[in-house]
């Protein structure tokens, strides 16, 4: 029981919170496809997107929309594996809170939970950014790569503000509403000849808690392309865009 006591005391057993901004981005990596009939060892990527039936650690219910912008660049040569990536993106929404974390979840946050303002959606906006380097392999028609970096973030709107009301006594916040995050991702694709290529991407972020992200993108040798996702905190959704070379 002095145990019990003692972790209520410092905190230890308070829910995690964390700010909206600090999910993955959605960028669609491109891979070495000749985009408009150029073999070129720089692309920028632009997409749009949109996510629903969000979940994530200690949120539930909500939906984003955003754009990112990708400059990927392949610094020696188009035929390097070796690439660079910077990309830059904004995204809003709304999302209520939850308890994921149920070994965690105090008595005075759960009675929030069910009181009218915990059970409300909340607004929030963020700008992400990232850079990343890693390698995609040629294995026969097959796409293996890895990459990391970091990504930063920043963000506020009310979900923020009600995060740092109940950081005060009844959850501990990861983040300030900005920050950096280690990222990774490893990524498995098939070449489609002169129908393109697919491309699936899992995404990992770690900072103080992982997050999880999965992508599925087609990219025609035009230069458009289009994908699913299932990302954390951003939810399930689609992306479009456009990739040019030059």
């Amino acid at each position: 029981m002095l145990s019990v006591a003692a972790l209520s005391l410092c905190g230890c057993l308070n829910p995690h919170l964390s700010s909206m901004g600090s999910s993955q981005m959605i960028v669609a990596h491109q891979p070495r496809v000749a985009v408009n009939g150029n073999s070129s060892s720089m692309a920028l990527s632009v997409d749009a997107y949109g996510g629903a039936k969000m979940t994530g650690l200690n949120v539930k219910d909500g939906f984003s929309a955003g754009g990112t912008a990708a400059l990927n660049y392949r610094p020696l040569g188009a035929a390097s594996p070796l690439y660079v990536e910077a990309a830059f993106g904004g995204k809003g929404g709304k999302a209520s809170f939850d308890c994921s974390e149920a070994s965690k979840c105090n008595d005075g946050y759960m009675a929030w939970l069910a009181s009218s303002e915990g059970k409300k959606k909340y607004s929030f906006w963020s700008l992400q950014e990232r850079i990343a380097i890693g390698a995609d392999f040629d294995v026969g028609p097959m796409i293996l790569g890895l990459g990391a970096g970091i990504q930063l973030f920043e963000g506020g709107g009310d979900f923020d503000d009600v995060r740092d009301d109940l950081g005060k006594i009844l959850a501990e916040n990861d983040d300030e509403g900005y920050g950096v995050k280690l990222y990774s991702a490893a990524r498995v694709g098939a070449r489609l000849g002169q129908y393109g290529v697919i491309a699936l991407d899992a995404d990992f972020m770690w900072l103080k808690t992982m997050n999880i992200g999965f992508m599925l993108n087609y990219f025609h040798p035009s230069g458009f392309h289009g994908g699913i996702f299932a990302v954390e905190k951003v939810g399930y959704g689609v992306n479009v865009g456009k990739t040019f070379s030059f």
